[in-house]
């Protein structure tokens, strides 16, 4: 029996010290992690400290304002009584006014829509009880004179009271403590007024032990009136008021009211603004949730000419007055929506917008401007006149709180939503940079041209591609985890679909066609295939070869001007990863509670978190928390392998936050994570892909695949251009979509698209039949099969090579529509091509341009 109980002691102490030892290593392992933090943003002392506004002398260019600050081309012009402000111009005179002068006399704009004219800011919000609400500033501080202004070095500042800051009650408080009461009802000498106001109160449900509330039946204007005198003889205060109000802890007791700063400054020739969210205060109970920033700031009026630049997938101008009233405003995250916040239904195809700019060109002026802090919270949106008002407009609003509906369920079966609100605001000096351009940037051209050269300057765009024969992108399918049979019995195995030296064969076949600069992107070769397990460690799929193999690829393509990149991805982990501590390691949504899940789009609920019957579809978000712990492991294991280069699957196209509520990290703070390990990995002796291409993802890539060629066709739209390609072109050389992936319907439309936007051939491959792939993850890719796709891709590649190899190392000077149809690209070297997609011959400039066809001209003037 002693035995017997020495025995069960013995294995009840094994298992309390394995489970201890289990939980320590969690603790110390994921909760104690902090190798990320020095790739956080530094927030600290970030707000310069004002001083009381003071006019400088020098002004008189603006009227009815006075001059806060000047650089040696800009003057920047303040209202002090309706906090208007204005950017004169002296190289040219003009002025760009940050509310419309003439908002007020609008003849379309009524109520909100012309408050919103006069409003520098709008602020939308949560009330205590979740109820959404929306203040302008105009009528919500302006109206009231709940405003201040400071000076800044080179700007100023101006703090706007956002709200209305009387309660209901006046100046008699809904809750006051009884101690506090009774200090009051002693110095009222009448006691017929002192009973009065005593009898008005009762003890509160709603506040703590102690504290008094208002009747309901004593807050009509008559008692109102009566207990306001009482208090105020007896020497109650509004600070007395906010005091007791703010004690009693009640959500919503305070009026709902915002203190928002907006800073102006000049830097050099540009408008530099800011609006600093450590500086935000709440009240009321009241959580915001966006801010609307300068949304008329050179708005084009009706009477006007000109257009608005906005980064919907590679480019879209929205014309002014384009009479498109009824159509949606321009709406569109900057880098999508955070996956943790986006909707799981996908209806559609949808190009990101991955610039963080927009722009406005009007007949004798044009603005460009650039989200410098705050990009990933921003969304732009766009407008014309004759809607809600007679201006054309463009601006970005800012998410500085994450929110979502969470559906409730009542007993009468009805559903409803109870929107969930971040504790938190999001620390980040939201700013965007306007630059007042000249003519030399004149035109969506100009500020393509301008925003490279300001990429240049900053180190993001480094390079100069080569002349000579563009790219041939090939993605190389190399193994897939899939079902197998034996004996008619299912089980998981790996399904070699190219393997290394069917890969030389597919090279030599292209090289034996004369295309020599073959990009390889190989998928799949390593950690059981396409869906691989996480990269903490590298094993080859042994069916497709070994490490000589690997290599000897590697050299046969760098030996004829190629390249080999090794496909990777960090951020989604699929199911069937091993070495991944899911419930620690993955992007969590509110609170922490729930991991978010994303998988295959289902056919019957347009849902994309569906597995369709393979589990490796499903992933998790790998919270960017634990990013440079598995860059650091992938790094150090993929340095043995003599390769060209690495492949960024998700890296430079996915952006996440995490949202535990221990660990916030918010979306400027990923990307910050994010940017960091595309540097470090950029700083291996690898080459490196980057596989969509946000902007951030531009400095250190050398190849760029899945760029937008084409962008979201809203009806408010007028035309789709090639901003994103006259950025990068010639810096870093691309590609769109998979051509054998695209519309088949429409081959020469492709053709002329890949010629206008400068964008190399890309196909993905596979040396097996396609239908190997039928009972795999993979089985959405139909069309692959190399030697069905041989011809064709060859003769892709001799076309465009032929043209766009006379400018593969040349910028891009100026895109261009005519009325008729034409579209074309004229690059800094003299060529020019011209592309017609419609169904007739057209002439531009004495050169034919057949229907459905293309036409290149060299030697035009710049």
């Amino acid at each position: 029996m002693r035995l017997g109980k020495k025995l069960l002691l013995i294995l009840l102490g094994v298992a309390v010290a394995i489970v201890g030892g289990t939980q320590l290593y969690i603790h110390l392992y994921y909760r104690m992690y902090s190798g990320y933090k020095q790739y956080l943003p530094d927030r600290s002392g970030s707000v310069e400290t004002g001083t009381p506004f003071a006019e400088l002398s020098g002004g008189g260019n603006v009227p009815d304002m006075v001059l806060a600050a000047e650089t040696d081309s800009l003057q920047l012009y303040y209202n002090p009584e309706t906090t208007n402000a204005a950017v004169y111009d002296k190289r040219n005179g003009e002025t760009f006014y940050i509310c419309p002068p003439d908002a007020g006399a609008d003849p379309i704009a009524a109520g909100l829509s012309k408050d919103l004219l006069q409003s520098p800011i709008s602020v939308d919000f949560f009330t205590a009880r979740r109820t959404p609400g929306s203040y302008n500033a105009y009528r919500y501080a302006i109206g009231y004179g709940q405003f201040t202004a400071e000076s800044l070095r080179n700007g100023l500042r101006v703090n706007y009271s956002i709200g209305d800051l009387t309660l209901p009650t006046g100046l008699v408080p809904v809750y006051i403590h009884e101690d506090r009461l009774q200090i009051y009802l002693d110095r009222i000498e009448d006691e017929k007024v002192r009973n009065n106001l005593a009898m008005r109160y009762e003890d509160s449900d709603e506040a703590p032990e102690g504290f008094l509330e208002l009747l309901e039946g004593s807050r009509g204007a008559a008692n109102i009136r009566a207990l306001t005198e009482a208090l105020v003889g007896a020497g109650y205060t509004e600070e007395d008021l906010e005091a007791d109000t703010l004690a009693s802890g009640v959500e919503g007791s305070l009026p709902v009211s915002f203190g928002v700063s907006v800073e102006y400054r000049l830097d050099g020739d540009d408008f530099v603004v800011t609006v600093p969210t450590e500086m935000i205060t709440e009240n009321g109970g009241a959580k915001v949730d966006k801010i609307h920033m300068l949304p008329y700031f050179n708005a084009g009026g009706a009477e006007e000419d000109g257009y608005i630049l906005v980064p919907n997938g590679a480019g879209s101008l929205i014309r002014f007055n384009n009479g498109r009233t009824h159509a949606e405003d321009y709406r569109q995250d900057i880098y999508a929506q955070d996956a943790l916040s986006d909707d799981y239904t996908v209806l559609g195809n949808e190009e990101m917008a991955r610039l963080p700019v927009f722009g406005i060109q009007k007949e004798k002026s044009r603005i460009f401007a650039i989200i410098e802090e705050g990009q990933s919270f921003a969304q732009l949106t766009a407008s014309v006149a004759g809607k809600a008002n007679n201006y054309n407009a463009v601006y970005p609003i800012f998410i500085v709180r994450g929110s979502a509906a969470l559906a409730m369920f009542g007993t009468t079966g009805l559903e409803s939503d109870l929107p969930m609100v971040e504790r938190d605001i999001y620390q980040a000096n939201l700013t965007v940079r306007y630059a007042f351009l000249s003519e030399e940037y004149d035109g969506y051209s100009g500020m393509a041209r301008y925003y490279r050269e300001t990429l240049q300057e900053e180190g993001v765009l480094t390079g100069r591609t080569e002349n000579g024969d563009v790219p041939m992108y090939i993605d190389l399918i190399g193994a897939a985890m899939g079902r197998m049979f034996i004996a008619s019995v299912p089980y998981d195995g790996t399904i070699p679909m190219t393997t290394y030296e069917q890969a030389q064969e597919i090279v030599g076949i292209f090289s034996d066609a004369g295309i020599e600069n073959q990009v390889v992107n190989y998928q799949g070769w390593f950690n059981r295939g396409y869906y691989h397990d996480i990269s903490n460690k590298i094993k080859l799929v042994r069916q497709l070869g070994g490490e000589d193999d690997l290599e000897a690829l590697s050299s046969l393509l760098e030996a004829q001007g190629g390249k080999l990149y090794a496909d990777v991805i960090f951020q989604e982990v699929n199911f069937l990863t091993k070495h991944y501590n899911w419930e620690q390691e993955s992007a969590r949504y509110y609170g922490g509670g729930y991991v978010g899940v994303w998988g295959q789009i289902s056919p019957l609920t347009y849902e994309a978190a569906w597995p369709l019957g393979y589990g490796e579809t499903m992933y998790d978000l790998m919270s960017p928390k634990f990013l440079p712990r598995y860059v650091d492991a992938f790094i150090r294991n993929i340095g043995r392998y003599d390769i060209t280069g690495i492949s960024l699957r998700d890296l430079g196209d996915t952006l996440t936050s995490d949202r535990k509520r221990t660990e916030f990290i918010d979306r400027e703070a990923s990307r910050s994570i994010v940017t960091a390990q595309l540097e470090r990995l950029a700083a291996t002796d690898k080459d490196l892909m980057v596989s969509g291409g946000n902007v951030y993802a531009f400095k250190g890539a050398d190849d760029l695949i899945n760029v937008p060629l084409t962008h979201n066709d809203g009806y408010i739209i007028d035309e789709e251009v090639p901003f994103y390609q006259m950025v990068i072109h010639g810096s870093i050389p691309y590609a769109g979509y998979a051509a054998n992936r695209s519309d088949l319907n429409d081959w020469d439309g492709m053709i002329l698209q890949l010629l206008e936007y400068g964008a190399a051939p890309h196909f993905t491959l596979t040396y097996e039949q396609a239908s190997e792939m039928k009972y795999t993850g993979l089985n959405r890719f139909s069309s692959t099969y190399f030697r069905n796709w041989t011809d064709s891709a060859i003769s892709l590649y001799d076309e465009v090579n032929a043209v766009l190899g006379k400018v593969s190392g040349s910028f891009m000077a100026e895109h261009f529509i005519t009325p008729e149809g034409l579209r074309g690209m004229t690059y800094e070297n003299g060529v020019q091509i011209i592309v017609n997609r419609t169904s007739g011959d057209l002439s531009y400039e004495g050169v034919n341009v057949p229907a459905r066809g293309y036409a290149v001209r060299e030697g035009v003037a710049v």
